[in-house]
């Protein structure tokens, strides 16, 4: 599980980063996320309008069934995993909640320069955990084209043969990024509402009349509701 830990999160260092992305590497070879994929995973789903089960989230991102996967690693890596994950998620929420800028965690080549498919895949991997909830935007003429740029991205090479489909030119790569990132806060920002909504408490419904403390008292002991089951 990967709770918030709530209040002031410190974003992870660079040696902090390094160490969760070979830990995830180390949990489940082949099939967990990248960190990079993660990063972008963690903004989609805590955009999402509905809350994920942090369990949920735990198995897309390890690739499989967490609990036998932590299992097998040596448990201080498995408790370090863990804290690394939550901390990161929750330095990702300070983030889109303030609202005043987004640093995500993205892939540069060896010339320095940036990538963004693997952010652009998490991002979509945490859309497709419930993709349905996200189908206000296909209503809204200005935010229906605000996942295209992650699916230009992602798409950039066939994941089934691993080959390259099209080659995205260096400068429209750079856009393409800019503008992703630009929309995920978007996206934030889009989904508030319902967030709120989501997570509000339920309002009590009553089956019955409120009872005044001078009415007679339900019960049918003839006494006051307040000097009978409405004291105690």
């Amino acid at each position: 599980m990967i709770p918030s830990t709530g209040g002031q999160v410190l974003a992870l260092n660079d040696q902090e980063l390094r160490e969760l992305d070979e830990l995830l590497a180390g949990a489940n070879e082949d099939e967990s996320m990248t960190l990079e994929e993660f990063d972008g995973f963690t903004a989609a789903t805590l955009t999402s309008p509905v809350p994920i089960p942090p369990g949920e989230l735990l198995d897309e991102i390890l690739g499989g069934p967490a609990d036998p996967i932590l299992e097998r690693l040596p448990a201080d890596d498995s408790e370090r995993l863990l804290r690394l994950l939550r901390r990161h998620r929750d330095n990702v929420s300070q983030q889109l909640h303030d609202g005043e800028g987004f640093s995500p965690v993205l892939a540069y080549d060896d010339e320095n320069r940036v990538d963004g498919r693997g952010w652009a895949i998490g991002y979509l991997r945490g859309v497709g955990m419930h993709a349905e909830d996200w189908s206000p935007l296909d209503d809204d003429d200005d935010f229906a084209d605000i996942l295209d740029p992650m699916v230009r991205l992602a798409d950039e090479f066939d994941p089934d043969s691993g080959e390259l489909r099209e080659a995205i030119p260096v400068e429209e790569r750079a856009k393409l990024v800019e503008e992703m990132i630009s929309n995920a806060m978007d996206g934030f920002a889009f989904f508030q509402e319902a967030r709120e909504r989501a997570l509000a408490p339920a309002t009590v419904r009553r089956d019955q009349p409120k009872v005044g403390r001078n009415d007679p008292c339900p019960c049918g002991s003839g006494r006051k509701y307040k000097n009978c089951h409405g004291g105690q």
